[in-house]
């Protein structure tokens, strides 16, 4: 991304964005601005696609997902019912092989599998198609979860090189306004 001797944009060390910062760095350099606006245009041009990534996220892939998910999710459910009840039968048949009957506690068990394993298959086939509701979501909302997304990768990061202290990337860009670049 930079050379050791350079300042590193502090939206650099962002997930996935980080090789686009790095590219748009670069060239932005070679055109010779200064880092300090460097780096906020690439922080622009990040919560910009951050934001449009987002926008489709909530528009199409959730609720296509809430959609597409309910059938595997309740094979997913059927499937841990047969699981679940297997000691169920592993007990009730050895018992039933000795001519008694199972415990009461081998039905209890049971019913309560199948009562919870159904109330969760319930829940499934109910919560997943709301994702649609993901469509209606206004773009303030998202301007203030990506802000907030913002927020909290900032107090987390520290910036390479400068323990034992933390320094945030912000607090690097903002010390940098006084560094010639």
């Amino acid at each position: 991304m930079s050379a050791s001797g350079e300042v590193l944009s502090p939206v650099a060390a962002v997930p996935v964005l980080g090789d686009v910062v790095g590219f748009l760095d670069g060239a932005a350099g070679q055109v010779g601005l200064p880092f300090a606006l460097r780096a906020f245009l690439e922080l622009v041009v990040a919560g910009v696609f951050a934001y449009l990534l987002l926008r489709l996220v909530t528009a199409r892939l959730l609720p296509w997902a809430g959609q597409a998910l309910v059938l595997p999710a309740t094979m997913l459910t059927r499937g841990a019912l047969v699981l679940l009840l297997l000691p169920d039968l592993g007990i009730s048949s050895l018992v039933r092989r000795f001519g008694r009957t199972p415990p009461e506690f081998v039905y209890g068990y049971g019913a309560a599998v199948v009562a919870v394993v159904e109330a969760v298959e319930d829940v499934v086939r109910r919560a997943l198609p709301k994702l649609a509701i993901t469509r209606a979501i206004r773009p303030w909302l998202l301007i203030v979860l990506l802000v907030a997304g913002f927020l909290l990768w900032n107090n987390q990061n520290c910036v390479p090189g400068k323990a034992p202290q933390c320094a945030s990337p912000v607090q690097i860009w903002v010390a940098s306004f006084g560094t010639p670049q």
